[in-house]
């Protein structure tokens, strides 16, 4: 299946929801098998669930794409980009290095409302440090098998991406002088950041990037580590229009478009997408629990088309020695 028809079809059954009620629910799992020709399969790792997405066609040794989530999202988020990464041949891991961050939105501060210290916790130095060495344990342990979950890796050829805190850490991983480090690096919505070193990086974000945390005061804060690594070693990619939320690439969870019609926002933009890119239902009368930066309606329709083809051409030609794409989004230093 082609990367227009996995957008084309995300979009019409979003759609098609919106239009006449929500449809019988379809687990991802069968979506993806049946439509994307897609194998999807979980394993344990150093305690953490992995979640492998791969061609069910493909034959190994296939290049990696270690994808890092989400503040309080797990390693099966980020659906529609792990999607299309698999589709071009690359075996995706999807994994959250620390469980405090995938339960954030279930911490006491978040129940309480303090989302901004949520948020200087979580993105503070100590979690920071916390979370790259997980990630290093959980790099070393999958790097001493030779299979994932009968899929033969080949880790000569291996890429980290990562969304809001999963970019931190993938761009902090690049920079890191020491242990194994990644062919590229492609960061969706990082922090406003340092992040030194010459290893290819694609920074994803848009005009419309917000931060619901309080954390980020403009969307072109996110440029940072763009702007500042060496000439010839970043890319930006600019996707216009897209909210935080809709970046994450995460598929909306059945009934949330349910949600937003009964709150009256049904088709705006900034109001009622979770932060964390992924569904928990609110208290009665539909109030959200946590923050919100746009809504499930509007992030599961959000055109990724382009911001997908060219992070997948990226990531062709580091891994793999093809061209180096263009395009009207893509910028160079």
């Amino acid at each position: 299946m082609t990367l227009r028809r996995l957008t084309a079809l995300c979009l019409a059954l979003c759609l098609a929801a919106c239009a006449g009620g929500p449809p019988a629910p379809k687990p991802w799992s069968e979506t993806a098998a049946r439509d994307f020709n897609l194998a999807l399969a979980r394993v344990e790792v150093q305690g953490r669930p992995v979640h492998l997405t791969r061609l069910q066609s493909a034959r190994g040794p296939l290049p990696v794409i270690v994808y890092l989530p989400g503040l309080g999202q797990g390693g099966d988020t980020g659906q529609r980009w792990a999607a299309a990464w698999a589709q071009a041949g690359y075996a995706v891991l999807g994994v959250q290095p620390l469980a405090e961050d995938e339960a954030a939105w279930r911490s006491a501060l978040a129940r309480t409302g303090e989302f901004r210290a949520l948020g200087e916790l979580h993105y503070g130095p100590a979690q920071r440090a916390d979370r790259l060495a997980a990630l290093r344990r959980l790099l070393a342990a999958l790097q001493a098998s030779p299979q994932v979950a009968g899929a033969t890796l080949d880790w000569q050829r291996a890429a980290l991406a990562g969304y809001e805190i999963g970019a931190q850490t993938a761009l902090d991983a690049a920079a890191a002088p020491e242990g194994w480090q990644p062919l590229a690096v492609l960061a969706i919505s990082p922090p406003p950041m340092d992040a030194p070193g010459r290893i290819p990086a694609l920074i994803v974000t848009s005009d419309t990037d917000g931060d619901a945390l309080g954390l980020v005061r403009a969307p072109a804060e996110r440029r940072r580590a763009f702007e500042q690594r060496p000439p010839g070693s970043a890319w930006l990619l600019s996707p216009p229009g897209l909210s935080h939320a809709a970046l994450s690439g995460t598929l909306a969870p059945d009934g949330w478009h349910e949600q937003d019609r009964h709150r009256g926002r049904e088709g705006s933009l900034p109001v009622a997408m979770d932060q964390r890119g992924q569904g928990q239902r609110g208290p009665a009368g539909g109030v959200p629990r946590g923050p919100r930066s746009g809504s499930a309606t509007e992030a599961a329709q959000a055109d990724l088309g382009e911001a997908m083809r060219l992070s997948t051409a990226f990531l062709e030609a580091q891994l793999r020695g093809g061209a180096m794409p263009s395009g009207g989004m893509l910028s160079t230093r």
